[in-house]
């Protein structure tokens, strides 16, 4: 049990003969991947994928990141040390033990630390922003007397009032876009998905081909308060692009306006 009253989830260990790699080229087969341990005892490699569904036509996705099992521990330690960092075909991966997936249990409790986190974030935020204005009105000569309110101050916290039919994503991976999250909830039929982007300086962009990164976090709007709860239920904790998503239940003060997402979309468009 942790200090702020959530349960913590001891480090799971790891299993000696098998590895993670990721950054994997999204071109890159496993058979591929296999011949680049040249040397080793493979025995094994999987790369995840997605299918994505265009009329009659249903195409597979690697989702950047695979496994690969050795026949022994030395083979394992032996890749870990000798290719973590090398280039495979166009990108540098990253090696690092394999662990068993998570189970429900522990999706559950990471889930609770994060929103725990968040929380205790947030408060410390609105008591930072409320020293401060008491300092500056103390430095003006005006401070307000115990327990007055200030109600021209412009760092008024949202209410917090849930919404009935919009979830909040986070934890995603940056390259995530509009698109794959469409294909993600595809089967609830979300009325709009909004996924802010990093603003970056012009030049950027165009060297960019004008590609954004987003800010890790998206929103998703569906018809019913039903179908914002089976988002919740079914894709907290699914995997995407190598990142497990965190979905919660936006707030409706923080959550955008339809028209702003238009906008954005027009605008990204």
């Amino acid at each position: 049990m942790s200090e702020n009253g959530t349960e913590t989830i001891a480090p799971k260990a790891v299993i000696e003969d098998r590895i993670y790699v990721g950054n994997v080229d999204f071109k890159a087969s496993e058979e591929e991947l296999k011949s680049f341990f040249e040397g080793l005892n493979v025995t094994e490699v999987d790369i995840p994928f997605k299918e994505n569904v265009r009329g009659d036509k249903v195409f597979k996705r690697h989702l950047g990141f695979a496994f690969v099992q050795f026949e022994t521990k030395e083979d394992a330690d032996k890749a870990l040390a000798d290719y973590n960092g090398q280039k495979f075909q166009r990108r540098n991966i990253f090696i690092k033990k394999a662990v068993p997936p998570p189970t429900e249990e522990e999706k559950k409790v990471r889930v609770e630390a994060y929103r725990a986190k968040r929380e205790a974030l947030l408060a410390d935020k609105v008591k930072k922003k409320a020293e401060a204005a008491a300092a500056k009105k103390e430095a003006d000569g005006a401070a307000p007397k115990s327990g007055a309110v200030d109600s021209s101050s412009d760092d008024k916290t949202p209410e917090g009032k849930a919404s009935k039919d919009t979830i909040f994503v986070t934890n995603l991976n940056y390259d995530v876009t509009v698109k794959d999250l469409n294909v993600l909830f595809k089967d609830l039929k979300p009325k709009w998905i909004h996924v802010p982007a990093r603003k970056v300086p012009l030049h950027v962009l165009k060297k960019n081909h004008g590609r954004r990164k987003n800010k890790g976090i998206a929103f998703v709007k569906f018809s019913s308060e039903e179908t914002q709860k089976q988002a919740v239920s079914e894709f907290n904790g699914k995997e995407i692009n190598g990142r497990e998503i965190i979905v919660d239940i936006a707030i409706d003060a923080r959550t955008p306006k339809e028209e702003d997402v238009k906008q954005a979309q027009e605008a990204e468009a």
